[in-house]
């Protein structure tokens, strides 16, 4: 009897961690500069460095940070500074080849003054999936045995797959009061529409841009601009109607020249797909003899679904504090959103969290003040059932009112990615059998309605085409009533 083999490869979930870090560093301000008060603070989370052991997951990037503040002479100035850091999520890890996939969030950000410098406080949320790739071995098909039936199943497997990337520069350029300095630029990038084309996915985007301007008389204004842009990305490998295009901005700069303002970002565009597979293996076989049995083994593999991407527009009050004076004019505000919880439910995936708004106003006395306050949110990702892993979120704000009770208003955009649990069952090898009982004679059996012909033909080692022939008016499904007659 010969036995034939395929393989399949399946992504398994090994394991999840989840830890909250602080990170505390000196910031020192530029030359010239003396410590004043902070009126806001943009960071950007880069990790650069992932490194998986028997001790753990060992993460390490920076946190780079652009800061609006003023002299102690109230004079406006804005810089850019990092913060180095290094962490390990300690967990004990006894497989080699685990693939990590890393989600990371700031929970809060905020620098104050220390001595002839600033400080940095932050709280960095890191979400880390490990995943292990595996090859799975399972018998396609059995030949040579004597009286042999068998039965196939499908085995469907969806990995992701990276089909095609691109770096795509994004240019601008407006027109603005002669004289004015950009102060801080905030961005987003998001793909509005795709279609194939030829080999490969055109896309339409559009970057969104939030800039802080100081006039020539020392006056701070904000400016939105939507700039939309559209390019090619080239496939290969497998591809299908499932590609999808993801984009991440990882670069933006906006200067003035005279009348003009130029504006330049660097986005990054990849195209992601479902590598599906599909294989015929053996579901289960008896030959006559009862000569051997099938051994079944099962596997819970992670079954791609696609990317998630999820808008909405949240609204809440922002209180300035009572230490604080009320706002006579609301200058700028900044978002910083924060995932809190993933919860499943039965229409889909429930994203909490919260935005934490920070708010630059100018007080009746003429003076710049600011504070940071919390919008809760709540989206609910399509996909009962998905497993979704946080890829990104941003958010825009914008805050009207007087007085000491706000308006906010926040523009959220999140990313992820969706998977399913998918239990494979197949069988992997063929163990001996315990034979079919001697003797011959003549049985009358009642089959229970979950049994089949296959069932039933296993049971006494007799081939199906046997059993139709006896009984010619026997039909599947069984409904409980039937009377089966074997003769051996």
């Amino acid at each position: 009897m010969d036995v034939e083999k395929v393989s399949f490869n399946v992504d398994t979930l090994c394991m999840r961690l989840e830890e909250q870090v602080p990170i505390e560093s000196a910031i020192p301000l530029p030359q010239g500069r003396t410590a004043g008060s902070v009126l806001s603070v943009t960071p950007q989370l880069q990790i650069r460095e992932v490194r998986v052991s028997e001790t753990g997951v060992r993460l390490s990037g920076q946190l780079q940070l652009h800061l609006v503040a003023e002299t102690g002479e109230r004079v406006l100035f804005s810089f850019n500074a990092a913060a180095e850091f290094t962490h390990l999520m300690s967990a004990r890890i006894t497989e080699d080849g685990l693939q990590p996939r890393i989600y990371g969030q700031l929970l809060k950000c905020a620098c104050h003054r220390e001595d002839d410098g600033l400080r940095l406080s932050a709280v960095l949320d890191l979400k880390v999936w490990l995943m292990a790739p595996r090859e799975v071995g399972a018998v396609s098909a059995i030949r040579g045995a004597v009286g042999l039936e068998s039965r196939e199943e499908t085995i469907v497997t969806r990995r992701r797959s990276l089909q095609g990337a691109k770096a795509v520069q994004v240019r601008d350029e407006l027109g603005v009061e002669a004289g004015a300095n950009v102060l801080e630029a905030k961005g987003t990038v998001r793909i509005l529409n795709s279609r194939p084309t030829g080999e490969g996915m055109a896309l339409d985007g559009e970057l969104f841009s939030s800039l802080v301007l100081l006039d020539p008389e020392g006056r701070l204004r904000e400016m939105t601009v939507r700039t939309p842009f559209s390019d090619t990305v080239k496939l290969e490998g497998q591809t299908g109607q499932g590609t999808t295009l993801t984009a991440e901005l990882t670069g933006l700069s906006a200067r003035t020249d005279g009348e003009a303002l130029f504006l330049s970002g660097d986005v990054s565009v990849s195209a992601y797909g479902a590598a599906e597979s599909r294989l015929r293996v053996l579901s289960d076989a008896y030959d006559e003899g009862g000569t051997f049995l099938c051994h079944r083994e099962e596997r819970t593999g992670l079954m791609y679904l696609g990317p998630v991407l999820q808008e909405d527009t949240v609204e809440g009050p922002l209180t300035v504090p009572n230490h604080m004076p009320e706002v006579q004019q609301v200058l700028y505000s900044r978002a910083l959103p924060a995932v809190t919880g993933l919860e499943p439910t039965d229409g889909g995936t429930l994203l909490d969290g919260v935005a934490l708004v920070t708010t630059v106003y100018r007080c009746d006395s003429g003076l710049l003040h600011s504070f940071t306050g919390e919008v809760p949110f709540s989206l609910t990702l399509p996909g009962q059932g998905a497993l979704v892993l946080p890829l990104s979120a941003a958010a825009f704000s914008t805050v009207t009112g007087r007085g000491r009770i706000l308006q906010a208003r926040v523009e959220l955009l999140f990313s992820g990615e969706q998977y399913a649990q998918n239990r494979i069952g197949y069988t992997d090898d063929l163990l001996a059998g315990p034979g079919t009982q001697p003797g011959r004679g003549i049985l009358i059996y009642a089959p229970d309605p979950e049994e089949t012909l296959f069932t039933v033909g296993k049971r006494f080692g007799i081939p199906q085409a046997r059993l139709r022939e006896l009984n010619g008016e026997l039909s599947e499904p069984f409904s409980g009533t039937e009377r089966i007659l074997i003769i051996k």
